[in-house]
């Protein structure tokens, strides 16, 4: 691990008097009050990149802010712009908006969804190959700006050359891909032109992960497995949950937001043993035994972490196989690794961009996972949907108000919040707009400003967000043509299998209760009937027999 440079007291004083300066120089966040005949803000260029999660040192380009997010910027006309649309009275919510098809976000050409890292050899000087990938970077990035420009809409996505190179070395380092997609976005979390890229160019299978199938009913989680399978014949999918006893059996029924869930791990992820047997199946024409169990000796010996330094290092090719984890920022692909070893030995965050640096660590002696940062990959989706979906942080949104409208839009947001409008005593049932549902919702949080007393908008912008994010309020996106009823031979007992564990979330809560006034956890109960093969490489081991 790199060692920490020095900070004097001479340049924290410095650090200090620039931030001052720009306090005084930036406007007040919560006044957006704007009078029409007032001058509007002077429009930008808006290709400033902004760098989020920096730390605060004197260059950005300093190795401590090496792998951090890297966005467009907004420009002051835009978000003026949608300020102001904030307080144009909302339509009825319509939930037909949240279908949503690979189709909607997809974008107009393959090369424009990925960069290519160009040919190389590991003969060429750093220098020279370093100069090549930003040459080659900068030329996408000018291609992709001027594609949303004529497109009418700007998407994020990284502009950190670093972050993409995580991913390059990943794959050429891994022998089987798992794109990691949260099931509340599937369709914005995969990337057509990245799969292509894989398949295609590297000539490596992908295994498709909708993650945090606890999050969404069953129904929901099996359908958009079928539509996947439709939409990609050659795509493999699996069902994942590092939480399965959170599972929930209800959504946005209309009765008020759903419990504050408290992340507690089974003991075993549910999925595991699929995707397990997926990736030894995709394996098996090179490796003649992919072992399936582990000892508990193999597991100590085999947990060991391998961090890659990232400057050109090399590592010894074994008899293993390496299987890489992809995905957007606060997929879960970190967790998903927590989940199959059953054991934290990645730090997590619900922080978008908490991975900085890709990672392997071995699985056994035979399987060795390796974590990639996530990546917003371009697409054509709404900034909007975006924030919503968790791919930025909620911390750093400076106009949070579209997304609270966009979100409106699309469900009943005054009914799951249980507000009443601010100007209600009037009795003319005024119209809701984002930005009263941003007002009342901060004043029946107390959430006010710090001079004048008032309901603070823009907090109370952020609670909803946070709220949309960890799941509180049931958001998510639908397949095309939503049909529950619809599934039918495989895929019914999938939802039966999930409706199953489900139905146990009551009984697994009280287990761990009695579980938590026990002596030690060393009485964890492992009877597979009981918690459903907390070891899950006994039960692939005995399948092999």
């Amino acid at each position: 691990m790199p060692r920490k440079q020095q900070f004097s007291n001479k340049q924290k004083k410095l650090q200090l008097q620039e931030k001052k300066k720009r306090k005084q120089n930036a406007p007040n966040k919560f006044d957006f009050e704007v009078d029409e005949d007032s001058e509007k803000p002077a429009e930008n260029d808006g290709d400033e990149e902004r760098r989020l999660n920096a730390q605060p040192v004197g260059s950005a380009h300093d190795r401590v802010n090496k792998y951090s997010l890297v966005f467009g910027g907004e420009t002051k006309e835009e978000i003026h712009r949608n300020t102001q649309l904030s307080k144009e009275p909302l339509p009825s919510a319509d939930e037909k908006l949240l279908e949503s098809a690979m189709e909607e976000f997809m974008m107009d050409s393959v090369e424009l969804g990925m960069p290519k890292r160009g040919n190389w050899n590991y003969a060429m000087a750093k220098d020279k190959l370093e100069k090549a990938e930003q040459k080659l970077f900068k030329e996408w990035t000018e291609k992709l700006d001027q594609y949303y420009r004529e497109l009418g809409r700007v998407s994020y996505y990284e502009r950190n050359l670093e972050t993409w190179r995580q991913l390059w070395r990943t794959l050429e380092r891994s022998d089987i891909a798992l794109f990691v997609c949260d099931i509340r976005y599937p369709t914005l979390h995969f990337s057509h032109a990245v799969y292509k890229y894989i398949t295609e160019d590297l000539g490596k299978p992908v295994i498709l992960v909708l993650n945090k199938v606890d999050m969404v009913h069953p129904t929901v989680s099996v359908s958009w497995k079928l539509y996947f399978e439709q939409t990609y014949p050659d795509l493999r999918v699996v069902l994942f949950s590092a939480f399965p006893q959170q599972q929930r059996l209800e959504e946005n029924t209309g009765r008020g937001l759903l419990k504050k869930q408290t992340v507690q791990r089974a003991g075993w992820a549910y999925g595991a043993q699929s995707l397990i047997q997926l990736a030894k199946c995709h394996y098996e024409d090179r490796s003649e035994k992919v072992k399936g169990g582990r000892t508990e000796g193999e597991v100590l010996s085999g947990s060991k972490q391998v961090m890659g330094s990232g400057e050109g290092d090399e590592e010894e090719e074994g008899d293993f196989v390496t299987i890489g984890l992809i995905g957007q920022p606060n997929a879960g692909k970190s967790s998903l690794i927590n989940g199959l070893l059953e054991d934290k030995k990645v730090s997590v965050s619900k922080t978008p961009g908490h991975t900085k640096h890709f990672q392997t660590i071995f699985f056994s002696p035979d399987i060795r996972l390796c974590d990639c940062p996530g990546l917003v990959f371009p697409n054509s989706a709404p900034k909007q949907l975006q924030i919503a979906s968790g791919m930025y942080p909620v911390a750093q949104v400076r106009e949070p108000y579209s997304v609270v409208r966009y979100i409106a839009e699309r469900l009943d947001l005054v009914q799951y919040l249980r507000i009443q409008h601010p100007d209600d005593d009037s009795g003319d049932n005024p119209p809701w707009t984002a930005w009263y549902i941003c007002f009342a919702w901060a004043e029946k949080h107390g959430l006010l400003t710090a001079r004048t007393g008032r309901p603070d908008v823009y907090r109370g912008a952020n609670s909803i967000l946070r709220l949309v994010v960890t799941g509180r309020l049931c958001f998510r996106l639908l397949p095309p043509d939503f049909q529950p009823d619809a599934l039918v031979g495989s895929y019914q007992d999938i939802l039966q299998e999930l409706l199953s564990f489900a139905s146990k979330k009551e009984e697994d809560e009280e287990s761990e209760e009695v579980s938590d006034e026990s002596e030690s956890d060393d009485e964890f109960d492992t009877n597979p009937e009981k918690v459903g093969f907390r070891n899950m490489f006994d039960l692939l081991q005995g399948s092999d027999d």
